[in-house]
């Protein structure tokens, strides 16, 4: 029988086993938001020459010793990378077709070292006893989803922003001072920032990793405890629920506004008729 082949295995990166317990091995991490999507089967496609440590998700080495690892909902983290490298591939991701700009007020930065006698995570550091590919992608997400947020808060933020002086003027003066087409843009502009964000925390679950390893779990939970993943969460959705019932409260006034409207121009065609009525029936016969 010919033997069956052999189904190849995820890459294990490299440790490096520090020859006292002081040297150990740091590594420094940059993550960025692009606003957007990423379409990393198009980047595959265009820059073949960036070698592939994973497809799902895209993490690449860029050189030996880093590795960029890459998420659809638009995030970048970058392991150990030159300044040439960010820079040479955060050329690269914008010359996609429909890519989005990198969102400066977006960024993140952690010092991952490595040969600790155990995993654990820091204030602004993460102490690991080996870097497996299971762990990079790991810690890569939670800094992803943590720089997401950070742009996802600023665009709910702005949101709310253009909501408060019409609803500071329906509080104090008990008017709408907005046209038709103001109100519709600015409910237009919130339903659009929600309709984005919610459809990004969708990704916001655990990693498959996390669910094969007692050990990937703590990493996992203890990285979404550090980057407040949770709360953070949490206020956007109650900010979204103001949105929406702030949309729909406008909505209700500019309605209720064309009906009195409507009701005025009924009353006064009204009185014109009743008082062209009077002055022909006044008319001497």
């Amino acid at each position: 029988m010919t033997p069956a082949p052999s189904v190849p295995q995820p890459p294990r990166l490299s440790l490096l086993k520090p020859s006292s317990p002081e040297d150990y091995r740091e590594l420094i991490l940059q993550a960025d938001y692009f606003e957007g999507q990423i379409d990393t089967r198009a980047f595959r496609a265009q820059h073949q020459h960036y070698p592939v440590v994973s497809s799902n998700p895209l993490v690449l080495e860029p050189e030996r010793g880093s590795w960029v690892y890459v998420e659809r909902f638009g995030a970048v983290v970058f392991w150990n990378c030159t300044e040439n490298v960010v820079q040479a591939f955060q050329k690269d991701l914008q010359a996609l077709p429909h890519a989005g700009q990198r969102i400066g007020s977006a960024q993140d930065s952690l010092t991952v070292l490595v040969g600790a006698d155990e995993d654990m995570v820091g204030f602004s550091a993460v102490w690991l006893r080996e870097l497996t590919l299971d762990k990079l992608k790991i810690i890569s997400l939670a800094m992803a989803q943590s720089v997401a947020l950070d742009y996802f808060e600023n665009s709910v933020s702005a949101a709310m922003a253009r909501f408060q002086p019409v609803v500071r003027s329906l509080r104090e003066e008990g008017k709408l001072r907005l046209t038709q087409n103001g109100v519709l843009a600015l409910v237009g502009f919130a339903m659009e920032i929600r309709a984005v964000v919610l459809e990004n925390l969708t990704l916001f679950d655990d990693p498959p990793e996390s669910w094969e390893s007692e050990s990937l779990a703590h990493l996992d939970s203890a990285l979404f405890d550090q980057f407040d993943l949770e709360e953070r969460i949490g206020a956007i959705n109650q900010k979204l629920a103001y949105l929406k019932d702030a949309g729909s409260s406008l909505m209700e006034v500019l309605t209720t506004r064309k009906s009195l409207r409507l009701e005025w121009i009924v009353i006064i065609l009204i009185a014109i008729e009743i008082v062209f009525f009077v002055w022909k029936e006044m008319l001497p016969k």
